[in-house]
């Protein structure tokens, strides 16, 4: 059986269609770290306090397990964040040995939704996403969504694997 010397494109998406997608996320990364450079942080500082800000509170294995870090990186950061007065910990009321991580006023106005330093990307997501009819908007709202659980599920399985590396 001889073999086509050409292989079959195994991805559904156009070469546009996925440029663009690989632009988009490469230019979201790269705006992640100006943003935190801006604020005086580093990346992932930033990264956490937006899942803060997000979830409204969350534990420090939890904020491990969702960033990839390790549960004494995360708690060295959880650490330098406080002292940076970014983030409040209080006892969890039902296991006073659990603690809770909350992003504090401070954080809030200067990295939270509504902080100045998002402004420019937020009224421009806006004008962006304002400037479609209802129809395309939620089209627009719904790939945001499956996609940002996609990536989810796929750091997910690469934290897995990098476990499962880290074992052998």
């Amino acid at each position: 059986m001889v073999s086509d010397p050409k292989p079959q494109n195994r991805w559904r998406l156009t070469e546009e269609e996925s440029r663009v997608l690989r632009e988009f996320i490469t230019a979201m990364v790269l705006n992640g770290q100006i943003t935190a450079d801006v604020a005086g942080l580093r990346p992932i500082d930033l990264y956490v306090l937006n899942l803060l800000d997000l979830d409204g509170e969350s534990t420090p294995g939890e904020l491990a397990r969702r960033t990839a870090l390790s549960t004494g990186a995360i708690t060295k950061l959880v650490d330098r964040l406080a002292r940076l007065g970014l983030v409040q910990r209080s006892h969890d009321m039902t296991d006073r040995r659990r603690v809770r991580l909350t992003i504090s006023d401070k954080a809030a106005e200067n990295v939270g939704e509504g902080a100045s330093l998002f402004t420019p990307i937020a009224k421009r997501m806006d004008d962006l996403i304002s400037s479609y009819g209802e129809e395309h908007r939620a089209v627009v709202i719904d790939f945001l969504s499956k996609a940002t659980r996609e990536l989810q599920d796929i750091t997910e399985e690469l934290q897995e694997r990098k476990s499962r590396e880290r074992t052998r």
